[in-house]
Formats: structure tokens, C-alpha cells, sequence
């Protein structure tokens, strides 16, 4: 058994290592989470893991339902639906606020981060989980670098947890772009937007994080598949 001095610390470990089994599919959609498997299985106690499983409630990886006890989400229509509309109400909104207040560190960010996304993509490798995780860390960075500069911070991790959230829908299909050159394009196109403070750049932010939805519905056939790049 792992030991901490610091349960808070034990805790954030075992939710970081939950949090991923989570996203990448490793701990299946709606399966059950028992204390008494979690801590066999990770080596840690009852009292970090439960409190790791009830910060992931809170950022929507995790459901609790009373006696039931925790699980992981459910995949559904319904659910990636509402992440996604939710998300293109909120991170637009961010990203304008982040074009009005934001500095030379931001936008210094922002090419930074466009730059080690526009690598991962150039250096692809199908089929390859190693490649597919630094894709989706250097995905995320460049998210979260287009709004970094919004000066309200719950703001900022409301769009964090809807993004991790949507993350488990596109690793689902293994981040599969059905271009991977147009996808650069649209990131492209979206942090030259940023940096100049284009307006239109909102609008256009809010239609590329719905294309998972769409590529997601398009697998189940209820929606003809868009060429677009996912988010």
C-alpha cells in the first residue's frame, strides 16, 4: 500500500490516475466504481480514493448515484450533446474576453502551443497510443492556450472539465481525423484569428468543437458525417 503524508496529495494522485483510465476508455462507459476494487487495483486507501472519486464528480467524470454508489459516465446521444452545445455557449465567450484583455504572454503561448500541436500532427503515427496521448496533451494545451488570457478562472475551468469531458467522446474513436491536413488548417486558422482579435474567431470556434458530435452521430448513422476536423 502506497503512503502519503499528505492525504490531499494521495488524493489529487489517485484522481489524476482515475481521470485518465477514465478518458481514454481504460474504465469502460457506465461501468461500476467499488472502493474495494479501486484500491486492490491502485494501491491506495478508501479515504483518498473516495475523495478522488467525488472531485471527479464534480468535474463530470464521474456519477454518483446514491446507494448505487460511483460510476463512470455513460456514452449517449443525450450527454455528448449537452457538453457540446454547453461548450459552444461557454468557450467562445471566453475566447472573446481572452482577445480583449490578453498580452504579449498569451499570444506567446499561443504559437508556442500551435507549434508543438502542428509536430504531433506532421508526425503521426497511426495506430500508436504513445503518439496519440502527446496529440491529445498538446490538443488540450493549444485549447487551452486560445483562452487563457479570459480573466474569470471559474470561467476557464468550467471549459477545462467540458473539454476533458468531450476528450473521452474523440478518444472513443481514437482521435481519428479524416484529414489530418485539414485539421492543422483549422487550428491554424483559429490561432491567426486569436491573435489578430477577429471577432469572427468565436463563431468560428464554436462551430469546430461541434464536430465531434457530428462525427460521433455520424458513427451511430444518425447524422451524415461532416469532413470537418474534430475538436
Amino acid at each position: 500500500m502506497i503512503e502519503y503524508s499528505d492525504r490531499s496529495t494521495l488524493a489529487e494522485a489517485a484522481a489524476q490516475r482515475l481521470r485518465r483510465a477514465i478518458v481514454v476508455g481504460d474504465l469502460a462507459p457506465a461501468a461500476r466504481l467499488r472502493l474495494r476494487d479501486l484500491v486492490a487495483h491502485y494501491g491506495v486507501g478508501a479515504t483518498p480514493l473516495r475523495e478522488a472519486l467525488n472531485r471527479l464528480v464534480a468535474e463530470g467524470l464521474v456519477v454518483l448515484e446514491g446507494h448505487r454508489g460511483f460510476s463512470v459516465p455513460p456514452v449517449t446521444r443525450a450527454h455528448l450533446l449537452d457538453i457540446t452545445r454547453t461548450r459552444q455557449l461557454v468557450e467562445p465567450e471566453a475566447l472573446r474576453l481572452a482577445m480583449a484583455d490578453g498580452g504579449r504572454e498569451w499570444e506567446d503561448e499561443v504559437v508556442a502551443s500551435l507549434s508543438l500541436l502542428r509536430r504531433a500532427i506532421e508526425q503521426h503515427e497511426p495506430g500508436s497510443t504513445e503518439w496519440l496521448d502527446r496529440y491529445e496533451s498538446r490538443h488540450h494545451r493549444f485549447h487551452r492556450a486560445l483562452i487563457a488570457a479570459c480573466p474569470l478562472p471559474s470561467l476557464l475551468r468550467f471549459c477545462d472539465d467540458l473539454y476533458v469531458q468531450k476528450t473521452r467522446y474523440r478518444r472513443l474513436m481514437g482521435s481519428a481525423a479524416p484529414d489530418w491536413a485539414l485539421a492543422l488548417r483549422v487550428h491554424e486558422a483559429l490561432a491567426e484569428g486569436t491573435l489578430q482579435r477577429r471577432p469572427a474567431t468565436a463563431e468560428a470556434l464554436r462551430q469546430h468543437i461541434g464536430t465531434t458530435a457530428e462525427h460521433v452521430l455520424a458513427l451511430l448513422g444518425e447524422v451524415p458525417p461532416d469532413p470537418a476536423p474534430m475538436d
